[in-house]
C-alpha cells in the first residue's frame, strides 16, 4: 500500500455541504481551484451509503477570502460519535504535523457559527492535535489549502498509517477476567434491543462492567475498554472507539448483530487492529423495524444473550424457598387442573415451576431468577411487560384456562388483568392471590369490569381472591385504587364466599 501523501493547492475555495432533491442520495461539497475545477478527491469518498458529489458552483455566492490564508482541509464534518471517528478525522494524521495551520472541516451550509462539541474537542486532544479549528458554512478562499489523503475509507480501507497515528492512547492495564458490556439502553432512540435490561442486569450480577457511553467522556470509555479482557454489546459505534487505544491485541470482543451481516466497519477496524472479534445473531429476537442500519428488535428475555457470554446458568437449588402464601396459591391452581396456565407480574418461579399444566408460560419483567435454571422444564418465561407479550410474542400458545396476576402496584395488575382478557376464553379463572393488595384488585374488577365477578377461596385458613367472567351490568369506575384499607375491608365483605371444591366443580368443563 502506497504512503499517505498530500497536496497544496493554491487560490482554492472549500464549499460547505448541501443535499438538494435534484441530487438524491448525494453530500454536495468538495474544493475548487483557482480556475474553478473541482479538486478531486474532495467530497465525501464511501464505499457504502451517502455518497459525496462535486458542489455545482451556482448553488453558492462568490466566495469570500478567509482571514487565515493557510488551512489544512479536513473534509465532511460530522456530529455523529462514529462518523465522526472514522470520517471526520480522517485526514487528521496530517495536521498535527502543521499544529499553527487551522483544521477546517465543510460543515452544512446552515451551520453558520457552530463549534466543535466537548468530545469532539476531547478527541483531538487525545490526538495531540493543537490546530485551531474551522467549521466551513460559507464558500471560503485560501491562498494556500493543504489536502491529505485520507487514511479511512468507510467502510473498507483503514490505512496503516492512520491507523497508528490514531492508536496513541495508552489507558489502564488490561485487567484479567475483566468483562465490559457497552450498553445501548440510554442512547435515545429505537435502534437497540428494547428489551435488553434482563440481560444487562444479569451480566451485572455476574460480575460484569455495564458502561453507557454516551454518558462518560471520550477517556473515560477509554479507560473501560483498556481494563477489559473481554467486551460484548450490540453492534454500533461505540466499538469504533478501540482505533484510539494503543493496545487491543489480547481483547476479545463479543459483538451482537443489528440484522443481518454487520456492518463492513467492524471488519476493516477489527483487521486493522488485529482484534478476536465474534458476531452473533439473536434467533429469539424479534425484529420490529429495519429501514437500513435503522432497526428496532425486542429480545423475549435474558437467555440468549447469558449463553453467548457463557455466564454460568445457576442451579434451582439456588432458589429462595417457597413461602406460605406460594403454598397456598400452589394449592388453589392445581385443584383448577389447568390445561394452560400463564403467569403474570411474579417475581418468584414456584408457582410455574409446581404447575402440571402442559402449557406454562411466565411474564414479568422482574423475575429474581435466572430463566435457564428451569429450561428443561419446557416453561416459556418472557422478560417483559404483558402487553409486549401480548402483542409480540402470544402466536399460538391458545387461551388460558388460569391466569394467576400479581405485581407491585396495583395499576400495574390492573392494566394487566385488562390486557389478559384478550388472552383468556369464557371460563377462564384468574387467581389474584390473598391479602389487602389482592382483595383491592378483587374489588377493582367486579366493581369496574362489566361481565365479570370476584369470590373468596377460604384455603389453610386464607382467603384467596380469584375472578371469573359472568353475566353482569355496566358498572362505573369507582377509583378502588384509592380506597383506604379500611374501606376496603368493608367493601370485601361483599363478595360471596365459596368453597374452593365448588370453585374446581365449576371448572370442570374447561378441561380435556
Amino acid at each position: 500500500m502506497d504512503s499517505l501523501s498530500v497536496r497544496l493547492i493554491k487560490n482554492s475555495v472549500v464549499y460547505p455541504t448541501i443535499r438538494v432533491a435534484s441530487h438524491p442520495g448525494k453530500l454536495l461539497m468538495g474544493v475548487y481551484d483557482e480556475d474553478d475545477n473541482y479538486v478531486v478527491g474532495t467530497a465525501l469518498n464511501r464505499r457504502s451509503g451517502e455518497q459525496g458529489a462535486p458542489v455545482p458552483r451556482d448553488l453558492f455566492p462568490v466566495a469570500a477570502d478567509s482571514d487565515a490564508p493557510e488551512a489544512i482541509y479536513a473534509g465532511t464534518l460530522y456530529f455523529h460519535f462514529g462518523h465522526f471517528l472514522l470520517e471526520s478525522l480522517a485526514r487528521a494524521w496530517y495536521a498535527h504535523q502543521y499544529p499553527d495551520v487551522p483544521f477546517v472541516w465543510a460543515g452544512a451550509h446552515t451551520w453558520q457559527g457552530v463549534e466543535l462539541k466537548p468530545w469532539q474537542s476531547e478527541i483531538l486532544d487525545i490526538l495531540m492535535i493543537k490546530n485551531p479549528t474551522r467549521i466551513i458554512a460559507d464558500p471560503a478562499r485560501f491562498e494556500l489549502l493543504h489536502i491529505p489523503d485520507i487514511g479511512y475509507r468507510y467502510d473498507d480501507r483503514f490505512h496503516p498509517e492512520h491507523a497508528e497515528f490514531l492508536g496513541r492512547y495508552e489507558g489502564p492495564a488490561q485487567v484479567p477476567g475483566h468483562r465490559l458490556w457497552l450498553s445501548r439502553s440510554m442512547i435515545g432512540s429505537d435502534v437497540r434491543d428494547l428489551n435488553s435490561a434482563p440481560a444487562e442486569r444479569r451480566l451485572a450480577g455476574a460480575g460484569w462492567t455495564i458502561a453507557h457511553p454516551e454518558t462518560l467522556s471520550i477517556r473515560e470509555q477509554l479507560d473501560h475498554l483498556g481494563r477489559a479482557e473481554i467486551v460484548a454489546g450490540e453492534e454500533g459505534s461505540a466499538f469504533h472507539i478501540l482505533i484510539l487505544l494503543k493496545d487491543v491485541a489480547s481483547k476479545k470482543f463479543h459483538i451482537l448483530r443489528r440484522h443481518g451481516h454487520e456492518h463492513g466497519n467492524m471488519h476493516t477496524i477489527g483487521d486493522a487492529r488485529q482484534v478476536d472479534q465474534s458476531f452473533y445473531s439473536l434467533e429469539r429476537q424479534l425484529l420490529l423495524r429495519a429501514q437500513g442500519r435503522v432497526v428496532s428488535k425486542i429480545s423475549p428475555n435474558s437467555s440468549e444473550i447469558l449463553d453467548i457470554l457463557d455466564v454460568p446458568v445457576p442451579t434451582a437449588r439456588d432458589a429462595a424457598e417457597a413461602s406460605a402464601n406460594d403454598t397456598v396459591l400452589e394449592r388453589v391452581l392445581a385443584n383448577f387442573e389447568p390445561r394452560r396456565f400463564l403467569d403474570v407480574g411474579a417475581s418468584s418461579p414456584h408457582l410455574v415451576v409446581g404447575s402440571t399444566a402442559p402449557t406454562r408460560v411466565a411474564v414479568s419483567s422482574r423475575f429474581d431468577f435466572d430463566p435457564r435454571t428451569y429450561a428443561e422444564l419446557g416453561i416459556n418465561f418472557y422478560e417483559l411487560r404483558l402487553r409486549q407479550y401480548a402483542y409480540l410474542f402470544h402466536e399460538d400458545h391458545g387461551r388460558f384456562d388460569v391466569i394467576r396476576i400479581t405485581g407491585l402496584e396495583f395499576e400495574e395488575v390492573m392494566a394487566s388483568f385488562r390486557v389478559s382478557k384478550r388472552l383468556a376464553h369464557e371460563r377462564t379463572t384468574w387467581i389474584l392471590g390473598s391479602g389487602d393488595f389482592a382483595a383491592r384488585t378483587a374489588l377493582a374488577i367486579r366493581m369496574t369490569h362489566p361481565g365479570f365477578t370476584a369470590r373468596r377461596l377460604f384455603v389453610q385458613r386464607t382467603s384467596v381472591y380469584v375472578a371469573q367472567r359472568v353475566l353482569g351490568e355496566p358498572a362505573d369506575d369507582a377509583g378502588v385504587g384509592t380506597l383506604s384499607a379500611a374501606e376496603v375491608k368493608r367493601r370485601i365483605r361483599w363478595l360471596p364466599p365459596a368453597t374452593l371444591r365448588r370453585m374446581v366443580r365449576r371448572e370442570a368443563g374447561t378441561q380435556g
